[in-house]
């Protein structure tokens, strides 16, 4: 969607480009014979959709398919030209150049016309592997980034596959041998580089517990995610599956793998994430309180997707270190014997550059108190406050466990 258009003489008509405007996460700037136009657009189709010979003219009134033209696109941190160099609409007067000096990338292309060289540079994209690079790029230099920035596949499948041994005081009392299902709802709003952001995730697990020792349980579990950046919207879920693994009674190992996909026609994204993860949670029992300490190492990398006629990889490869500290206080509410918990969580992305490579979050919980009650049936709700580069938010979350 067009959410600006301007037509402004440039101040010599030797002036063949102007800058695209970046206010939004695409914009374009389209220059013919020293006018320049200008538009913004919510997503990377709208803007995708404006680069047809067609709707040129919508951007610049002057442009009406033959002249000499500048395009500079700014597509989500990313500066791209694309320009026409000479008159005409077949021959000379067809070829398009297509470069990102960022990439390294500079190429020509000559069709029949310029409908057909813009087909030609489809062609390009499509088995160059420059989207791939492009969706590199942005994860280092946006937070918009479906694979990286916040709600995107990486954090997401970071904060399951820590939540799943962190977020609730392991019980002293696991007795029950009964599996647990979990579901839940989380919704976030934060403002991601000056926009408004809302994250909703649905976290859905299963954890089977054994039946000499329940306090060893087979976990399964799968977020869905949908992020919406002010009406552009980015989808991702992912499988995990993690064994819980008593080394003492105070001390739990949780070795993890999972696997994740990534999909916005918005952000023009597409991409898959493997993670191999380990977890520790000790808990200390204090005669008032208790205390849960969690740390945790893993390795995500993108894997390779076939969308269509185009394949991806962005080539994101992230040592992630999350640590965190909990405490634990029991108190009682109304007859209910119920847990308050308060924690701090800092997390670093180690190895591939990404823009926002380190959060802080602190929350606090109340929920069914595990020590007190059994622990084959529990619920929490809870509120954290979230910063990182350019980022800051609020999320409400609530689980049930059964």
């Amino acid at each position: 969607m067009v959410t600006a258009l301007a037509a402004a003489p440039a101040t010599t008509m030797a002036q063949v480009a102007c800058t695209s405007p970046t206010e939004d996460l695409y914009g374009l700037g389209v220059s013919v014979g020293g006018v320049c136009g200008q538009a913004s657009f919510d997503t990377a189709q709208d803007l995708i959709d404006g680069l047809e010979t067609s709707q040129l003219g919508d951007v610049n009134v002057n442009y009406d398919g033959t002249q000499i033209a500048n395009m500079e696109i700014f597509f989500n941190s990313l500066p791209i030209t694309l320009s026409f160099p000479n008159a005409g609409f077949t021959g000379d007067g067809a070829a398009l150049q297509f470069s990102i000096p960022e990439l390294g990338v500079n190429e020509t292309f000559v069709g029949a016309d310029r409908d057909a060289s813009q087909d030609l540079l489809e062609d390009f994209l499509k088995d160059s592997g420059v989207i791939a690079d492009i969706m590199k790029y942005q994860a280092a230099n946006s937070p918009h980034s479906p694979i990286s920035g916040p709600g995107g596949v990486i954090p997401t499948a970071v904060m399951s596959d820590f939540g799943e041994v962190f977020n609730t005081m392991p019980s002293d009392q696991e007795t029950e041998a009964a599996n647990l299902i979990g579901a839940g709802i989380g919704l976030s709003s934060l403002s991601v580089d000056g926009r408004d952001t809302t994250i909703t995730t649905i976290p859905l697990s299963y954890a089977i517990r054994n039946t000499i020792d329940p306090r060893r349980q087979l976990v399964f579990s799968m977020p869905i995610t949908i992020a919406d950046s002010e009406g552009a919207k980015a989808y991702s879920f992912s499988l995990g599956v993690g064994y819980r693994f008593p080394i003492n009674e105070a001390w739990t190992l949780t070795p993890a793998v999972r696997y994740g996909l990534t999909g916005s026609e918005d952000f023009a994204t597409v991409a898959g994430v493997a993670s191999a993860t380990l977890a520790s949670t000790y808990a200390l029992r204090f005669e008032h309180f208790d205390m849960a300490i969690g740390n945790m190492i893993g390795y995500y990398t993108t894997t390779k997707i076939d969308a269509g006629d185009y394949s991806f990889d962005p080539d994101i490869h992230n040592t992630v270190l999350r640590n965190g500290v909990m405490l634990s206080q029991p108190v009682t509410l109304g007859g209910k014997r119920l847990a308050f918990e308060y924690s701090l969580i800092d997390t670093r992305y180690l190895g591939t550059e990404i823009y926002v490579d380190n959060t802080q979050e602190l929350g606090i919980t109340v929920g069914t108190n595990r020590s007190a009650l059994s622990s084959r049936t529990y619920i929490r709700g809870g509120l954290n406050l979230l910063k990182g580069k350019d980022t800051t938010g609020i999320s409400l979350n609530i689980g049930y466990w059964f």
